[in-house]
């Protein structure tokens, strides 16, 4: 059941006023857990580009999935 193909990364940017914030969900497709966002999750930085916002969600989100993996809820 462990892998990394049994997550779901959903990576993306919002535009703010100030540059872009990267958006994310991560769930465990097998039982649905929701792994992030989480109450009491800390706020994501903010970038000069929607790019870069959606590029750092991407490689935060698969650093998430390989902590599950290692050490599952």
């Amino acid at each position: 059941m462990l892998g990394e193909k049994n997550y779901e990364v959903v990576a993306s940017s919002r535009r703010t006023i100030n540059g872009a914030v990267p958006t994310l969900k991560v769930t465990r497709l097998y039982d649905k857990r929701v792994i992030y966002p989480f109450c009491g999750c800390p706020d994501m930085p903010l970038f000069d580009n929607p790019k870069s916002a959606k590029n750092f969600a991407e490689v935060y989100g698969w650093q998430l999935v390989k902590g599950d993996i290692a050490v599952p809820e």
